[in-house]
């Protein structure tokens, strides 16, 4: 049962840098998506607002990349900021009736009480992860389809430019 119990011990420590690394990541990628949003704030300033000119057919196609794209890239951060917060790490028991507990029973009933918590614990944290791993993928998604909706916008508006 030692042996257990330290395998536990190494897949919680593991564990909890998983979730601390999807923490670090989130906040990172917050704050990549918080100035990707200021600078399609920028571009929508730029040149008197002629991503907003839909005088032609390509000017409808200018600004519908625009527009996609800008709702992509404030989708991502929503996701990510989704992700960010949905939990808290779960973390062993660590309560005065938990030692009270231990102090009283045989030490065969502490190994399986340990045991035990270890084992909830690890699945309350196992599930935390997943939680915080689905909205961080789909902000991901979306900040690549908003790079390419910006990658059109970028050919759709040198195109404008060349041919005026």
């Amino acid at each position: 049962m030692d042996e257990t119990i330290s395998y536990l011990k190494e897949r919680f420590k593991e564990e909890q840098g998983r979730f601390d690394h999807f923490e670090n990541k989130c906040a990172k990628f917050l704050t990549a998506v918080s100035i990707v949003i200021a600078a399609v704030s920028a571009l929508a300033g730029l040149k008197n607002g002629i991503l907003f000119q839909v005088t032609s057919p390509l000017g409808v196609m200018i600004f519908l990349s625009f527009v996609s794209a800008a709702m992509c890239v404030t989708c991502s951060w929503g996701h990510a900021f989704s992700a960010l917060r949905i939990s808290e790490c779960p973390s062993l028991p660590s309560s005065r009736g938990t030692a009270e507990y231990l102090r009283i029973v045989e030490p065969e009933q502490q190994k399986i009480h340990i045991y035990n918590c270890y084992i909830d614990t690890l699945e309350e944290l196992k599930k935390a992860i997943d939680a915080k791993s689905k909205p961080l993928e789909l902000a991901y998604k979306e900040l690549v389809w908003g790079a390419g909706f910006f990658m059109l916008l970028a050919i759709l508006t040198a195109i404008r430019e060349l041919t005026v």
